[in-house]
């Protein structure tokens, strides 16, 4: 004899299977968190670094996730202390160390009445003069523009007050973030 089990009557069912949910009590179709499924607690349905792939909780210690890889932003030099902030590097100088951009050599500077101090040449370009701060060099001479724009000069050391006289037609000062 073959018998057939009786249909669930409506207080009998699960409203959750009825709905399509998950039936983990909070009313989304996650992991019971309130959101959607990933467990951070946001509303999103990702790992937390916006693509949604997982990818973000395997950096190594002490690296960042920035534009899709790992990275140490205490010597990344396109992520320097913190996601896309880049160091430049002009003739050599210029690094990510501890997190902060290294100084590097300023735009070329016409030597003129009145001369321009490092210190007045580096504000113009949103920086602070770094007096000795680049391989010991506070500024380079350069006798012409073609000269200074291939960094083919002489290096000269001292305070940011420099120069105070015209050693040659142009210059580059040493210059750091502010």
């Amino acid at each position: 004899m073959c018998l057939e089990e009786p249909e669930p009557t409506s207080s009998e069912s699960d409203s959750d299977l009825d709905s399509g949910e998950s039936g983990d009590g909070d009313g989304d179709s996650g992991d019971g968190d309130g959101d959607s499924g990933d467990g951070d607690g946001d509303d999103d349905s990702g790992d937390g670094d916006g693509d949604g792939d997982g990818d973000e909780g395997n950096c190594e210690a002490g690296e960042t996730w920035c534009d899709g890889i790992c990275v140490d932003t205490s010597i990344d030099l396109e992520h320097c202390g913190s996601c896309g902030h880049a160091c430049e590097v002009v003739d050599g100088n210029g690094a990510c160390s501890e997190g902060v951009c290294a100084p590097t050599l300023g735009n070329c500077v016409a030597t003129g009445e009145p001369l321009v101090s490092c210190s007045e040449a580096c504000a113009a370009q949103g920086k602070v003069c770094a007096a000795g701060g680049c391989g010991g060099r506070t500024l380079t001479w350069h006798g012409n523009l073609d000269s200074c724009n291939s960094f083919i000069g002489s290096a000269g050391g001292g305070p940011c007050s420099l120069p105070t006289e015209p050693v040659t037609n142009y210059y580059r000062c040493c210059c750091g973030e502010q």
